[in-house]
């Protein structure tokens, strides 16, 4: 799974307890093969329930992917109401320091690419003040070739906001939750640094 080749960004939660190791190596010796078979399908199907948690670090390159679409003709700036697409780069959790005024989205070192469409819900000029900015759907396209994906949708702004995790490919398919992020700062891009963690839950079946 591409998580475990990014472990250094991800925290994993369903990592099986060094208790319950005992407890199944203990049965495996007094019930015999047979029964530690079975414990061990038993384990495996519990663990594909849990949720997972893992972290990553987003920097939006503004000044060469941000593309806005004024209300007006005669408008400088987006106001509210105006769409926008831009583009970013995933890095591993812890990435970015403090607000990462002088970090670069270009740099080395990215696991993934961040895509954002939405719409305006203040004035440029309102940004950062305001506490909310922007609706938006994110896409987050994950690893080498950008077969694990995770599809999200909510508001954006100053601080720390909850959004909703819809869906997503590879060996997220079926997978949703909730996406925690919080704003850390504007980087030297003048894009916006964010730290995102994900809280996933398996498919029903």
């Amino acid at each position: 799974m591409f998580a475990r080749s990014c472990a250094n960004g991800f925290v994993r939660t369903f990592v099986l307890p060094l208790s319950r190791l005992a407890t199944v190596a203990g049965l495996a010796m007094i019930l015999g093969p047979a029964a530690y078979a079975q414990e061990a399908d038993a384990e495996r199907t519990a663990r594909k329930r849990e949720p997972i948690v893992f972290t990553v670090d987003v920097a939006e390159d503004l000044a060469g992917k941000f593309v806005p679409t004024m209300v007006k003709p005669e408008h400088t700036q987006p106001e509210r109401g105006s769409f926008f697409v831009t583009e970013g780069r995933i890095f591993p959790a812890g990435t970015i320091q403090g607000d990462g005024a002088y970090f670069d989205p270009n740099q080395t070192g990215h696991i993934g690419v961040w895509i954002c469409r939405g719409t305006h819900l203040v004035a440029a000029h309102e940004i950062p003040a305001a506490p909310l900015w922007v609706t938006t759907a994110q896409l987050y396209v994950l690893g080498r070739q950008g077969k694990e994906q995770l599809a999200t949708e909510g508001v954006e702004g100053s601080g720390t906001v909850r959004r909703i995790v819809t869906g997503g490919t590879g060996n997220f398919a079926g997978w949703t939750g909730e996406q925690r992020q919080t704003f850390l700062g504007f980087n030297s891009r003048g894009g916006v640094n964010l730290r995102v963690t994900f809280t996933l839950r398996p498919p029903a079946h």
